[in-house]
């Protein structure tokens, strides 16, 4: 892994920790915002490992657009658009507390995808 992927791992592993721990207080604003953290960090890693690089929040969405469309998964696309409601819930608190375990599982589910494609890009450049 390069030096910023690995940049990019090491926040992910910290929002990703602080998401658990607030969720665990039951903060799920704040859970969310760094379950959201934790997501765009790894999307920032693959993009680092693919030799993007993404600024805005903008970009996230083009990148996710280009992964999907390379993968023929318009339904990882989808997820993501799911889970940028994360980032919202810490600004307007609309995700109802019963419902973020829906949301934490889906991220979940996202974040082991994106790190699976990341490790096979760089088997495959290492190969």
């Amino acid at each position: 892994m390069g030096r910023l992927a690995e940049v990019h791992r090491r926040r992910f592993e910290e929002y990703y920790h602080n998401a658990l721990e607030y969720m665990g207080r039951g903060d799920f604003p704040k859970a969310s915002e760094f379950m959201w953290g934790a997501i765009t960090q790894t999307l920032k890693a693959l993009a680092a490992i693919r030799g993007y690089r993404i600024i805005t929040h903008k970009d996230f969405f083009e990148f996710m657009r280009l992964i999907s469309k390379e993968l023929g998964d318009e339904e990882l696309y989808k997820k993501f658009l799911l889970l940028n409601n994360l980032h919202r819930n810490f600004y307007e608190e609309y995700i109802d507390p019963r419902d973020f375990p829906i949301y934490y599982k889906e991220a979940e589910l996202f974040l082991r995808r994106i790190w699976r494609i990341a490790k096979e890009i760089e088997e495959l450049r290492k190969g």
